[in-house]
Formats: C-alpha cells, structure tokens, sequence
C-alpha cells in the first residue's frame, strides 16, 4: 500500500492510526480522559481541513486551518503524555508523534501562504 499523499490524505490516515493506537493503550488512572481528548483532537484535523476545502471564502479558509492547526498541536500534547506514561505502544507512539508535528509544519504552511497570496 502507498503512503497517503498530501495534507488531506496524511491528516485522515494520522487520525485513523489514533484508533489503532489507543486500543493499545491499558487501563490506568488518567488514561481515559487522555484517550478521549486524543480521539478528539486528531479527528479535528481532517474534519476541518475538509471545512477548509469547501470554505466560501480565504477567510473561512484560513480560519479552519487554523483550527485544524491548533488540533494537532494539541494531538502532539496527548501523545507526548502517553510516551511519558509509557502509555500503549511506544513505537507506534513515536511515530505518531513524528506525524503530528509534520502535519503542524505542513499546516502552519498552508496558512502562512494563504496569508500572503492576495486574493484573485
């Protein structure tokens, strides 16, 4: 199987390997708050990549990225925790973690062209 290509495709395959990820990760105090705020966070990302690509507007446009942005900032926050915790399986964390933050690079990209592109 091919890697995904692209920020649309890298961000649903991120979220995706979540999934698979926390079904690795044991009962222990604290992991299921930690469990349900990283689900949450990286479904955000290609949720609302996908409100950016329909967005109506530059504006719009920017502003989801932003959120989808700040989404796997925050996913990089959880699992860092569960690398600490020594929480599910550490390789797969790693590579996770990797993932987020260069879906993060990616995204503060998009925004910054986008911000400096003019409107046509």
């Amino acid at each position: 199987m091919l890697p995904p290509v692209g920020i649309d495709e890298r961000s649903s395959a991120f979220f995706e390997d979540v999934i698979r990820f926390i079904r690795t990760i044991g009962a222990a105090p604290g992991t299921t708050r930690l469990i349900e705020q990283l689900v949450s966070s990286s479904g955000s990302i290609p949720a609302n990549r996908g409100e950016a690509t329909s967005a109506s507007s530059k504006k719009e446009f920017i502003r989801y990225n932003k959120i989808a942005l700040r989404s796997s900032k925050e996913s990089t926050v959880w699992l860092r925790g569960c690398l600490a915790g020594e929480w599910g399986n550490q390789d797969d964390c790693r590579r996770l973690v990797d993932e987020s933050q260069q879906i993060t690079r990616i995204l503060g990209k998009i925004i910054v062209r986008a911000q400096r592109n003019p409107d046509p």
